[in-house]
């Protein structure tokens, strides 16, 4: 733990809903952890009991895709520290002992997710589920693992990149599927969601321009998501933080991860049950849904 290095950082949970608990209570969890951090929620309503050490900046009621276009373009301005994590309820920090100071030495690092841009001699295609490990190593393949927006460390330098490099241009693909009644509009790989675009999308531009992405063994050691191939071998207990739709941060007193699928649903899915038993290690109670 480094608390030096912890000053350079300000705590991040951007919501564009009206409910903000779930952010404030996993800044606050965050933020005990990580000593001399900022902590900051964005959101549109303060709530009424959101902590002192905690600051707060009004933003406007968003979306999902307004979300990620906050991320992209507006992030830093509300940032003034060298980097921001970036938290959510459904995020947070694991363990400081697992913090390593030579993060700071990237301007993104984020968990491996199942998704991974793969060019290949036959094309170029989006690859989930983890199916891109078999192609690391092939010749003629070029894989981009997608890393995790949820929980993540950015440089002000990231933060600012698409406003000071305007040539580098956020690309909207028509949907794979429009339909329903409403009427809505599909994109099946996530391609609109930011960390998609930064991580997978604009990568090589950003590199392009002297930013630095975590490598593959850094980021799966940063955070993770949810498991697969990539962290075979991996001790759970070794990583620094995580994120994930399944999990959330439901009590700091006692710390309590609750489940938004059963324990059945989690036992088909691969690692979960582990990574359920690394909270328990780590003196966490685990709930799942009914």
């Amino acid at each position: 733990m480094s608390s030096a290095a912890f000053e350079r950082i300000t705590i991040v949970s951007v919501t564009g809903l009206p409910d903000a608990t779930g952010a404030v209570r996993s800044l606050a969890w965050c933020q005990q952890q990580m000593p001399g951090a900022r902590a900051l929620l964005c959101s549109p309503l303060a709530p009424a009991d959101l902590p002192a050490s905690l600051e707060w900046r009004a933003i406007q009621a968003m979306n999902y895709h307004e979300y990620s276009w906050f991320m992209l373009f507006a992030l830093w301005r509300v940032v003034e520290t060298e980097f921001a994590l970036i938290v959510q309820d459904d995020g947070w920090v694991l363990s400081t002992d697992n913090w390593h100071d030579d993060y700071l030495q990237y301007d993104y690092v984020g968990a491996p997710i199942h998704l991974a841009h793969v060019d290949a001699p036959d094309g170029a295609r989006w690859v989930r589920q983890f199916a891109w490990c078999k192609d690391m190593d092939r010749p003629g393949y070029t894989v981009t693992p997608v890393l995790n927006g949820g929980f993540s460390l950015r440089s002000q330098r990231l933060m600012r990149a698409l406003v000071e490099h305007p040539d580098i241009r956020v690309s909207i693909p028509p949907p794979d599927s429009v339909s329903g009644d409403p009427l809505r509009m599909y994109w099946h790989n996530d391609v609109l969601l930011e960390d998609v675009q930064l991580s997978g999308v604009l990568r090589s531009a950003l590199e392009a321009k002297g930013l630095r992405f975590a490598p593959l063994d850094i980021a799966a050691r940063f955070a993770i998501e949810h498991a697969g191939a990539v962290h075979h071998g991996m001790d759970a207990l070794g990583i620094f933080g995580h994120h994930s739709k399944l999990r959330k941060l439901a009590s700091i007193q006692p710390p309590t991860v609750r489940y938004t699928i059963s324990q059945a649903e989690a036992g088909e899915l691969y690692g979960e049950l582990d990574l359920a038993e690394m909270f328990r290690r780590r003196g966490y109670q685990v709930e799942f849904a009914d």
